[in-house]
């Protein structure tokens, strides 16, 4: 069985290569490389990789984005995303966002709806991944976290 685990600084080429090679954004892989986490294959390659980007404004709690989850595609089709994504949101009980150009029914079947992208959070619609690495066709999605009352 295949492991998801944090991801060492030495992961960060082969993370930037899946990224690219599935023509994903790159930019700012490098200064959260700490926060990823990957699955690594029986020889000890990276085959997938995802994190859990925080944004927050003063005085409010942080804001998770996710972003930069790939799959190697000899892997794709195997519950590697799904084991990724699982273990990225029981990670925490904040509401998660992220946009995706062609994961949408991914990211459904996981809990996620599609939302307006005027409804992110202020923090989010300030980052870098929000304002110029994914285009204004990128569905915007929330799995939102219910608390008792």
């Amino acid at each position: 069985m295949l492991l998801v685990k944090p991801a060492k600084r030495e992961d960060l080429h082969r993370i930037e290569a899946l990224l690219t090679e599935s023509r994903l954004p790159t930019a700012g892989v490098a200064t959260i490389i700490d926060d990823f986490h990957v699955v690594r294959d029986s020889k000890g390659h990276v085959v997938a990789a995802g994190v859990i980007e925080w944004h927050a404004e003063e005085g409010r709690e942080p804001d998770g984005l996710i972003r930069s989850v790939v799959v190697d595609p000899v892997f794709r089709g195997q519950g590697i995303g799904t084991r990724l994504i699982d273990y990225l949101t029981a990670s925490t009980d904040r509401n998660l966002y992220l946009l995706t150009e062609s994961a949408t029914d991914f990211f459904r079947g996981l809990g996620f709806e599609s939302i307006d992208r005027s409804s992110a959070p202020p923090a989010l619609r300030a980052s870098e991944e929000f304002r110029c690495l994914c285009g204004e066709s990128a569905a915007f999605m929330r799995r939102s976290v219910s608390f008792p009352a």
